[in-house]
């Protein structure tokens, strides 16, 4: 994924049943969640699949905070929903996984090396950002402290293409489970960092910023994770369903001018 490109990776080729297994922990932690908050909240199933798991957009369907659900998707989650069994029910994701692209970043998104990418500034001149990881066989992750000098790096250069590209930018906000990680943290301003303060509000859970706490650099589940959130559902409060998870999404916002010091653009 190249520097300062709009709309991320234009990979299409199925990402193979390999890879697709490796998401097996993952996609049944979340049918599981799916199936709890479906009995609490007396909501279809096929709706919990749709609109409060990562399926929609891990499946390369789009974000579903901009758009409709597909109806290629609604199918296949109504197929899943008819299936009783639940190994039945993940061999059916995972086929229908392999077979589809890899999801590349939204279109409206400028990108940064693997990891970061940026939206245009909104009416407010307000500029949002985005971190996410990739399958791969890194020794280390990319938070990981050998890691630091190269993010910095990328940050530097997102930060340098936002100056130069809109210079009335004012200010830069996140929303991710990352901000409770002191590995994410370290590498923004302090003023950025310090602001964090946990996202409220009625809303559905299917974005990484939600679902990824779950998953290491390798796109492999943490199974200490995934049993404790199992292990919790059972108080689950369909109001507040997000107050399950182990970590919270937490909001942050500094001014540009903040970005423009800490990286020297």
């Amino acid at each position: 994924m190249g520097n300062s490109i709009a709309g991320g990776e234009s990979v299409t080729e199925p990402k193979g049943m390999t890879q697709a297994l490796i998401a097996r922990e993952f996609f049944g932690v979340q049918l599981h969640y799916a199936d709890v908050l479906s009995a609490k909240a007396e909501m279809p199933l096929v709706d919990a699949i749709t609109s409060h798991t990562n399926f929609h957009r891990l499946f390369a369907y789009g974000n579903l905070s901009k758009q409709s659900a597909d109806p290629d998707f609604l199918a296949l989650a109504s197929r899943v929903a008819d299936i009783r069994n639940a190994d039945e029910r993940l061999d059916t994701l995972i086929h229908a996984y392999a077979d589809r692209p890899p999801d590349p970043w939204p279109s409206d998104r400028f990108a940064f090396g693997n990891h970061f990418a940026c939206e245009a500034p909104n009416a407010a001149d307000v500029v949002r950002i985005h971190f996410r990881n990739r399958f791969n066989d890194d020794a280390y992750g990319p938070l990981h402290a050998s890691n630091f000098n190269q993010r910095r790096v990328d940050l530097t250069e997102m930060f340098s293409f936002v100056a130069d590209r809109w210079p009335n930018a004012k200010v830069v906000v996140g929303q991710s489970w990352l901000y409770n990680t002191e590995a994410y943290c370290r590498l923004f301003p302090p003023a950025y960092a310090a602001s964090r303060a946990p996202l409220s509000g009625p809303r559905p859970i299917h974005g990484l910023s939600t679902w990824g706490q779950f998953l290491d650099f390798r796109g492999h589940a943490k199974p200490a994770v995934v049993e404790r959130f199992k292990a919790s559902l059972h108080a689950l409060d369909v109001a507040q369903p997000w107050l399950s998870f182990p970590y919270q999404v937490l909001t942050t916002s500094a001014p540009m001018q903040a970005f423009r010091d800490e990286y020297g653009v």
